[in-house]
């Protein structure tokens, strides 16, 4: 049986995106929104937003893998974000997970990173041994999600605090602090 790994290729955006979905679906997440175009625009675009791996098994694809770089303040640290990994229920027990969590750390390695971080569902009892089973340690966190109208709502605040300069950015922000200060 071979199985490889190897990084996703626009033309997979539809592959990518259909795995994402089964992943959504195993999650039971209510809403899902990567679709073959937006994995094409923010994959494979001009402004790449994350790095996608393909696990195919037999030339068949199981499995994917999708991170973005991070840095982790607590380690005074470059490293890999790994928002998804999923191996369909089928090409499980074959090793297959542990072969795409290993070459998306040999990226990071090559691209200077020190570590993955991930997250996983409270519920997910067989992620959490899976990534015991790799030597990842649980870390007591509450993730927090700001989305929709709250992070619209917020963004607005901050507009309001500053005019723009020559480039667009705001300067809000900076200049609130500044005169806190």
């Amino acid at each position: 049986m071979t199985l490889s790994i190897r990084f996703a290729e626009p033309e997979d955006a539809p592959v990518v995106a259909a795995l994402e979905s089964e992943l959504s679906a195993h999650q039971k997440d209510s809403e899902n929104h990567f679709t073959p175009e937006a994995a094409r625009r923010d994959g494979f675009g001009a402004d790449v937003e994350f790095v996608a791996m393909l696990a195919e098994w037999e030339g068949e694809a199981v499995g994917y893998a999708l991170f973005h770089d991070s840095y982790e303040t607590a380690y005074a640290a470059r490293g890999i974000y790994l928002c998804d990994i999923y191996v369909r229920s089928s090409a499980r027990r074959r090793g297959i997970g542990r072969a795409l969590f290993a070459a998306v750390a040999e990226e990071g390695r090559r691209r200077g990173r020190g570590f993955v971080w991930c997250a996983s569902k409270t519920w997910n009892a067989d992620a959490h041994a899976f990534y015991r089973a790799l030597g990842a340690y649980a870390e007591p966190i509450i993730a927090h999600a700001l989305t929709g109208k709250a992070f619209d709502a917020l963004a607005d605040e901050a507009a309001g605090w500053g005019e723009a300069d020559q480039t667009g950015d705001s300067l809000g922000v900076a200049r609130r602090q500044a005169s806190s200060a």
